[in-house]
């Protein structure tokens, strides 16, 4: 399967633990299913594992991810739910009136326990290939915390996340993951600004 040309990538900061972050949740999801010029990267942080509920999805490479941004934007403090549109605090509106700066290109498929991704990228100086791997429609049940007795479907879920080089890189994945979409972006290492970006989702695998 081909991917199609974005240039957007949304990534929100959210995690299971935190009250307020529900309707950020039901945005990338909405994003997910109506925008086809928006790439939506959910990334669950861990530093509210410790209030009561252990996001499933959380991981402490995410929450340093955020804090990259936090240092880039000069924020005071990570916070969630926060959203970051192609690397910037612009708007997706605006983020879509900007050009491309670069280009990328992605295939993947499932192979067993990986999936195998072909990337081709024309990227501009100082800047990096970074792949993700997501998993659209999870269900959970919140026992505890803020969000106790809510019933959660998540999508965009980041499960990988690495840098690349050009050519066919094997992922290994967890064998229950499934709806799973591949992304590829250009990121500038010194501004955090994401230049180009494009997705594929994989056909889901057979039971």
């Amino acid at each position: 399967m081909h991917a199609l040309f974005l240039s957007i990538v949304v990534e929100l900061f959210t995690s299971q633990g935190c009250s307020s972050c529900p309707p950020a949740d039901a945005f990338i999801s909405q994003l997910a299913k109506t925008r086809t010029d928006v790439i939506p990267l959910a990334f669950h942080v861990d530093y509210w594992d410790h209030l009561g509920w252990r996001d499933p999805f959380s991981s402490h490479e995410w929450t340093q991810r955020q804090m990259l941004y936090v240092r880039s934007f000069r924020l005071n403090s990570a916070y969630t739910p926060q959203f970051v549109v192609n690397g910037t605090q612009q708007s997706i509106e605006e983020a879509s009136r900007a050009k491309p700066v670069g280009t990328v290109a992605v295939d993947a498929v499932r192979d067993g326990p990986n999936i195998k991704a072909t990337v081709r990228a024309n990227a501009p100086p100082n800047s990096d290939i970074v792949l993700a791997v997501f998993e659209n429609s999870v269900g959970t049940r919140i026992l505890r915390g803020e969000n106790a007795g809510r019933t959660t479907t998540d999508d965009a879920i980041v499960r990988k996340l690495m840098r690349v080089q050009n050519g066919t890189v094997t992922v290994p994945i967890d064998p229950s993951w499934n709806h799973l979409g591949v992304a590829v972006f250009l990121q500038n290492r010194g501004t955090m600004t994401i230049t180009a970006a494009s997705s594929v989702q994989i056909s889901p695998q057979r039971h």
